[in-house]
Order: structure tokens, then C-alpha cells, then sequence
């Protein structure tokens, strides 16, 4: 399929065999982990009785990376939505009013909160 795009023969793909994509694999999270496939069409299962949720409660800086690919896994995969509403709270900002990251180190440790509180 490569090569029918442009790519040159000589040119060696394959595809990852460890690991899931992250944003990928978030996608697929909400029935994934309840029996997805292996349970379909199965009453008594984790999957019938825990998808599709009601409610996910997210941060709204993740709302295409994370929640638009969860949405449109699951009515693909399933055929049905995995949650009716979408709770978007705001986020913690650093002192500096960007946002906290740990790759930044701009984060607060809370168990040096919990010790000094």
C-alpha cells in the first residue's frame, strides 16, 4: 500500500508490534476495558452493564486529543456513544500562568503539600 502512495520500494516499513499508539489506544479505554470484543452481545458482562457510561469529567486542554477520539471509536466500534456528557473543569496553572507539566518540572509534589498543610 505504501508504494501505491509514492513510497519507493526499496523503502522498509513495518509496523510496531510493542505498543499501542497512546492517543490511540485512549480511544479504544472506555470499552476496551470492560470485555470489548470478547464480550459483545454478552448480557451479564462488564461490557453491558458498565458501557456506555454517563458522564466523563475531563480537563478541556485534552478535549480533541482524547474525547473526540473516544466519541468516535466507540459509535464506529460499538455503535454507541461512550458517555451522554462531557464535564469540563478548568486547570491548575503554575505561579507563572502556564500550564503545570512535569516534563516542565512546574508541578507540585502533593505530598510535600500534605507534610506542609
Amino acid at each position: 500500500k505504501a508504494t501505491e502512495n509514492g513510497h519507493p520500494e526499496d523503502v522498509i516499513l513495518r509496523q510496531e508490534e510493542d505498543v499501542l499508539d497512546t492517543w490511540f489506544s485512549s480511544g479504544l479505554w472506555p470499552f476496551a476495558t470492560v470485555g470489548w470484543p470478547k464480550n459483545e452481545g454478552d448480557e451479564d458482562s462488564d461490557l453491558a452493564r458498565f458501557y456506555p457510561s454517563t458522564c466523563l469529567e475531563t480537563g478541556y486542554d485534552i478535549l480533541f486529543f482524547w474525547v473526540a477520539r473516544m466519541a468516535m471509536m466507540g459509535l464506529e466500534l460499538t455503535g454507541k456513544s461512550p458517555f451522554s456528557v462531557v464535564y469540563l473543569h478548568g486547570l491548575v496553572r503554575a505561579a507563572d500562568g502556564t500550564k503545570m507539566s512535569k516534563t516542565k518540572g512546574n508541578v507540585v509534589d502533593p505530598l510535600d503539600t500534605v507534610a506542609d498543610y
